[in-house]
């Protein structure tokens, strides 16, 4: 059998194995120019009825989840709304179109994964204050009620703490303390408060699930 032992045949072999591994590195590095495979836009979730976004879930589980703000312009459109959040640096979980005097006339809310078209409906003065929302799609219902003082940013967006409740039927009831936000209109990004703002975390103050029930 015949082997390669001269010099010069072995320092060409390892040429051409380096130059090989250059050009491979070369290849998978480079991005062609017109690759926008990194640019993408924000995904939107479906906007479904209350039945159609509860089938199938584990009711007990459920918790508004973050949306974005091109969700937020799909359901809503533009004009004035309010968004309750459960950190002062986090996504909105609940928006609210609002009319120029303040009044609901509509509200968005992602449960399971699709987003849930909500309206407005009559606060019983003898169980809210007069600046609690309340917004259903039967059987949901969520309830925000500010508290304390509000705060003004650089953009005229108005933060005041607050605190939802989420029902639904019998089978859920779960509350949250956060922070509702009532801007002029829907921004592209979510408004920026100041950096001495303190970030809460989330509170659940009020659960009543089914699970805790059987017990």
């Amino acid at each position: 059998m015949r082997t390669l032992s001269s010099w010069g045949g072995q320092a060409h072999l390892a040429f051409v194995v380096g130059l090989g591994m250059i050009v491979a590195g070369c290849s998978e590095n480079e991005a062609p120019d017109d690759d926008l495979t990194s640019i993408r836009a924000p995904e939107i979730a479906r906007i479904v009825p209350a039945q159609e976004a509860l089938a199938g879930s584990n009711i007990p589980t459920l918790d508004p989840a973050p949306m974005n703000d091109a969700e937020i312009r799909k359901a809503l459109g533009a004009g004035p709304l309010c968004e309750f959040r459960y950190t002062t640096a986090g996504r909105p979980v609940l928006a609210v179109g609002t009319q120029p005097d303040g009044a609901p006339r509509g509200g968005i809310v992602k449960l399971n994964g699709s987003m849930v078209p909500l309206s407005p409906a009559p606060v019983d003065g003898a169980s809210g204050a007069a600046s609690t929302l309340l917004l259903v799609a039967d059987p949901i219902r969520m309830t925000v009620t500010p508290e304390g003082a509000e705060q003004t940013d650089g953009t005229g967006a108005q933060r005041r703490e607050a605190n939802a409740v989420l029902e639904v039927g019998q089978s859920l009831r779960v509350g949250y303390r956060g922070y509702l936000d009532c801007i002029s209109e829907p921004p592209r990004k979510s408004p920026r408060w100041p950096a001495s703002t303190k970030v809460v975390l989330p509170d659940v103050w009020l659960s009543s699930r089914m699970e805790d029930e059987r017990e």
